[in-house]
């Protein structure tokens, strides 16, 4: 009786330790997956619901989350589109535990969803990286590598020849956040 509970306890161990191992390693799995994830994927977990995000030039753009590329997320605030670079955000609000990875084949770049704005003719506001908020009002004409042409217009007019104010190349890397009228297709 006696060896029959020492090897049962030596047994209990012996499972115990097992366990705990097992735990241990799965915990260091989970670790390792999560350190795999991007941004992306935890915007891309949010997609549908209400987040806010702080930009590097403190301006803050609270909406829908609608879309979620690698470079880039879409997020309709009132009647209007906002396209955020990923690389401009400082923090997001609003975000749940679950993550997604990206699905689908196809990438669509920042200088994709900015090509379709160019198609397209849309008046877009552009937010600049700068020490105080800076606006840029305008139509995109051209949409280079790691540029854009804006044919800018006076704030708060319709688009047309009289009120064309010049065309101003700036780099992609300053666009904070991009808007636009919410019916563009992204």
């Amino acid at each position: 009786m006696r060896w029959d509970g020492l090897f049962g306890d030596l047994d209990a161990q012996w499972h115990a330790a097992e366990q705990q191992d097992l735990e241990l390693r799965v915990n260091e799995l989970a670790r390792m997956e999560a350190a795999r994830l991007t941004l992306a994927d935890a915007l891309r977990g949010g997609l549908g619901g209400e987040v806010g995000a702080v930009l590097r030039n403190g301006v803050a753009h609270h909406g829908l989350l609608q879309r979620v590329e690698d470079q880039w997320m879409l997020l309709l605030e009132g009647g209007r589109s906002v396209v955020v670079p990923l690389a401009k955000v400082l923090r997001v609000s609003g975000l749940g535990p679950a993550r997604a990875s990206r699905r689908g084949r196809v990438h669509h770049s920042l200088a994709a969803a900015l090509r379709v704005l160019a198609r397209n003719r849309a008046v877009v506001v552009l937010e600049l990286e700068s020490i105080q908020p800076s606006r840029l009002r305008g139509v995109l004409d051209q949409v280079g590598a790691d540029y854009v042409v804006v044919q800018q217009l006076a704030d708060g007019v319709v688009r047309a020849r009289d009120n064309q104010q010049g065309r101003v190349v700036v780099p992609v890397e300053a666009m904070v956040s991009i808007m636009s009228a919410a019916d563009n297709e992204f």
